[in-house]
């Protein structure tokens, strides 16, 4: 049965490796945004005064070098740059993605404390 250009199969190449690719950043904004929740549950603001807050930020920074190992692997096709600078690209993605989602996140939670809800 021939394919229209239009309407292409669904077990064709290019639709797994698209979504293949889609699936890998999901998995890559799903693991920063685990990363980022272990980060919001550290129940005070200084990590000595609680032990349950040397926990949460060890699971918070597992679970971003994971993410960052992902990205790496994303990178490791590039053969423009060496890998320790594709090493040091996929950490600093994890950390600006991390930091991202939790200043969003803080600003979110003040603007729900000024409201009184």
């Amino acid at each position: 049965m021939p394919q229209s250009a239009i309407f292409p199969a669904q077990n064709s190449p290019a639709h797994s490796s698209q979504s293949r690719l889609w699936l890998g950043r999901a998995l890559i904004f799903g693991l920063i945004s685990a990363s980022t929740a272990a980060l919001l549950l550290c129940p005070c603001d200084c990590a000595s005064q609680n032990p349950h807050a040397i926990v949460l930020i060890a699971i918070s920074v597992l679970i971003g070098g994971c993410a960052a190992v992902l990205v790496y692997r994303k990178l490791r096709y590039r053969s423009d740059i060496t890998a320790f600078l594709k090493a040091v690209a996929a950490v600093a993605v994890v950390i600006f993605g991390v930091y991202a989602e939790f200043a969003v996140a803080m600003d979110c939670i003040a603007w729900l404390a000024r409201h009184g809800r």
